[in-house]
């Protein structure tokens, strides 16, 4: 079984995988063997993920740009979605905006010209995973492949863009399922998320793909990314609403 194929058996339950046979050199490596890992899975894209989406967040990762993924039909869930057993092997909980598309994104374009492009934002909670025993053994160019540690984005309801500013400068908190809370990262740690999908806009011209209408993409956290257990995890900006999931046993 090749690294693609045993990625993606590990997306579907198999378990997690000691090593790849050919660790991707480099971040270039590492989306290709992404692109072979997406076919494999299959599915529709439906929305896009960012992560490191910060300079001190790249930095600490030895990247110089976020790292980037498609969320797949499968991948996006509604508040208040309840996961069974043995969805996700080592989950992180973390507390993010995402933005969803009303036009299309077709080239380039600048944080205000995204702004324009919005339907609104939503709040969410990202369930980051990993299929690899050891994550940090595999440097950054192996948790690209890794889908960049996609597990699940779950969704509160549409926003009006009106209530963007309020948003991103909300205390935020992040409830895990064993009842511990994670604040805010301080402001130099929290992304700015229309500069992130502006990000992104150049990111899939260069790899010649657009930005479709509906798109839901998902823009870094505002707090530490924190391993759950099992119940319910709250994401809350705080005045502005709170989103809510339900997490069983992991993998094990």
């Amino acid at each position: 079984m090749n690294d693609a194929a045993s990625l993606a058996a590990a997306f579907k339950g198999a378990g997690p995988i000691a090593e790849l046979e050919n660790k991707p050199a480099d971040v270039v490596a590492g989306y290709a063997l992404q692109d072979a890992v997406r076919a494999a899975l299959g599915g529709a894209v439906i929305g896009w993920k960012l992560a490191q989406t910060t300079p001190a967040a790249q930095a600490a990762a030895g990247i110089d740009a976020p790292t980037v993924a498609p969320l797949l039909d499968g991948m996006i869930f509604p508040a208040d979605h309840v996961f069974p057993a043995k969805a996700f092997y080592k989950p992180e909980a973390e507390a993010e905006i995402a933005l969803e598309l009303a036009a299309p994104i077709e080239g380039p374009v600048s944080p205000d010209e995204v702004f324009g492009a919005c339907a609104g934002f939503r709040l969410a909670i990202e369930i980051a995973d990993t299929r690899y025993v050891d994550k940090p053994a595999m440097v950054p160019s192996g948790v690209i492949a890794d889908m960049n540690s996609c597990g699940a984005l779950i969704v509160g309801p549409l926003m009006a863009m009106d209530g963007y500013e309020a948003a991103v400068s909300a205390p935020v908190t992040t409830q895990l399922g064993g009842g511990g809370i994670v604040e805010s990262l301080p402001p130099e740690g929290r992304p700015d998320p229309l500069a992130v999908v502006s990000f992104l806009s150049h990111f899939v011209t260069e790899r010649g793909e657009t930005l479709p209408a509906g798109m839901i993409i998902t823009t870094g956290t505002h707090t530490k990314p924190t391993p759950t257990g099992p119940g319910l995890v709250i994401v809350e900006f705080e005045g502005v609403g709170k989103v809510a999931a339900r997490l069983d046993v992991p993998w094990s």
